[in-house]
């Protein structure tokens, strides 16, 4: 505290006024954080995030990879749906990887994602996240419409529902999407503030036409095709069950009603892939569908960070249904796939085989190891006792080198 002396004349005569005052106090400007964390919106947002996501990844990361293993086993490679599955699942782990997972470093990180590091890592991790995003569902479209022409046209299904037929497409889709999103490498750029941003040349394309592009890629067309063929398969299965009840005879029937229920299971299974992607991608369809109008950053000329807060939690809720239909595959084959069970069962089962295996022969190893130490140690005295003047009958024995 400080004394500032104040001088005031009065006529012939001047009073000293002693007025005791503090000094100024700076107060730093509160950072864009601490705004935010008082609306709820936003602490739920990054809570959400950082508790939230990792679940997610972990248990997504675990049935992606025992679901990549049991569809690479003898009896599931036969036929062409397991083809997909496979793919599905390599793509889904790489989506939970290269944007879960980047999302949730990027939360614990303050915002700072680690495609910013360089112009390189930006372009090659924006090509890869869409590119993962697009191939795995329009793998399970593929899937899909596969499964409907089988249902639909039984006679041409062994014809056209093949293992080779199936890589072919993958291998056509692969090529397709890398094709798009390749336009990723000449349009997008680091700026000087480290952000990640289209080139000048390309912004009116990024911030006008790529977000509708990538939302029809990515949600409202395989969400119209996937809806369409999942009713026609339902319509189809329907059908064709009741006409085989009534064409077949008793007989023949029992001889053909197990490949009719594996067919069903399949079926069953499929459809539950599929609307799940219906169900998990709502959210974001409708969430890509409002934000313009349904969240305001500008009002009356200054900034809505409680709008903003609340644009964070929904796209974060919106993320979270995203990636959890990345990471359900495993458990829907589990519920509704009768030989996917019993392949993962019979893999569990060859594990501990093995290990029972591998056990049998360390202890194997070490029982012959011990005997050789035995056999070595009786050796050993021996020579000891050969150092002492008795002749061994090998003359290797009674050389200089034996002594001790």
């Amino acid at each position: 505290m400080e004394n500032y002396i104040v001088m005031t004349r009065s006529g012939n005569e001047t009073n000293d006024t002693v007025i005791t005052t503090s000094p100024p106090v700076y107060q730093p400007r509160p950072s864009l954080q601490d705004i935010l964390n008082q609306y709820w919106e936003y602490r739920f947002a990054q809570a959400f995030g950082v508790y939230v996501f990792p679940i997610v990844i972990f248990f997504g990361t675990i049935g992606n990879i025992l679901s990549f293993l049991v569809l690479c086993r003898h009896a599931m490679r036969t036929t062409s749906t397991c083809v997909y599955m496979q793919a599905i699942a390599v793509m889904d782990l790489a989506v939970l990887y290269i944007n879960a997972f980047r999302k949730w470093l990027t939360i614990l990180n303050e915002g700072k994602d680690i495609s910013t590091k360089s112009e390189t890592a930006c372009i090659i991790i924006h090509f890869l996240s869409y590119f993962t995003y697009d191939l795995s569902v329009w793998l399970v479209v593929a899937m899909t419409v596969e499964r409907f022409i089988a249902i639909h046209f039984p006679l041409k299904a062994a014809q056209m529902a093949t293992p080779s037929r199936a890589r072919k497409v993958t291998l056509l889709l692969f090529v397709i999407f890398v094709a798009i999103n390749s336009q990723l490498f000449w349009t997008v750029t680091i700026d000087d503030r480290e952000y990640c941003v289209p080139r000048e040349a390309y912004e009116e394309f990024h911030d006008k036409v790529m977000p509708w592009l990538d939302a029809a890629i990515y949600s409202f067309v395989p969400f119209a095709v996937l809806l369409t063929f999942n009713i026609l398969i339902i319509y189809d299965n329907r059908r064709a069950t009741m006409r085989r009840r009534s064409m077949r005879s008793q007989n023949h029937r029992n001889r053909t009603d197990s490949r009719q229920q594996f067919h069903q299971r399949l079926t069953a299974m499929l459809l539950s892939v599929s609307f799940s992607f219906l169900v998990c991608t709502s959210p974001k369809v409708i969430f890509m569908s409002i934000r313009e109008y349904a969240f305001q950053f500008i009002v009356d000329g200054r900034v809505n960070y409680q709008g903003y807060a609340s644009y964070l939690m929904a796209s974060r809720i919106s993320d979270f249904f995203l990636y959890l239909n990345h990471s359900i595959n495993f458990f829907l084959y589990s519920i509704h796939g009768q030989r996917f069970r019993r392949e993962l069962r019979r893999m569990f089962c060859c594990a501990r085989e093995g290990l029972r295996r591998l056990s049998t022969i360390s202890q194997s190893l070490d029982g012959t190891a011990n005997s050789r130490v035995t056999s070595d140690t009786s050796i050993g005295s021996y020579r000891f006792r050969n150092s002492n003047g008795i002749v061994h009958n090998n003359p290797a024995y009674n050389s200089t080198e034996n002594y001790v």
